[in-house]
């Protein structure tokens, strides 16, 4: 499979849709091995971004954190946490719509240390896909 696709996105647009967060998917070829949201709120666990959520649940699937092959599909640019764990399940890649600048009072941004940044001093290098379908991305953000 390509990346960025644009039916994949449009999972990961749905599914923040209908939870009104943050929404995470991991594929592998042309398979959704996880979803993810931000669940902080319900569970008063500070670290429950919807990235971190997609990769937990794919590498219990996979039995392994090691995630090569994959890649995490996302509506809002990761944090520097949720791309520090993305370099360390050696993923493939991220593609991601709306960026960080965009932060408003629901999506709010705590360490202002842009997703490329992190990729670019970790090892293994991670392809990267900012903005994808960023528009549609955007329109998450009034949602709440």
């Amino acid at each position: 499979m390509k990346h960025p696709n644009r039916e994949i996105m449009q999972k990961t647009i749905a599914l923040a849709k209908r939870k009104k967060m943050v929404g995470s998917l991991i594929v592998k070829g042309d398979k959704i091995l996880a979803r993810g949201w931000t669940t902080v709120y319900e569970d008063q666990l500070p670290f429950t971004h919807g990235e971190i959520n997609a990769i937990k649940k794919a590498c219990k699937k996979l039995g392994s954190f090691n995630l090569s092959g994959c890649w995490l599909y996302t509506t809002y640019e990761p944090c520097p946490m949720c791309a520090a764990a993305s370099v360390w399940a050696r993923l493939d890649g991220i593609v991601y719509g709306a960026s960080m600048k965009k932060r408003n009072k629901v999506y709010t941004q705590r360490i202002f240390i842009p997703c490329k940044t992190v990729l670019k001093h970790g090892t293994p290098k991670l392809k990267l896909h900012e903005g994808f379908m960023r528009k549609e991305c955007e329109k998450l953000l009034l949602l709440k």
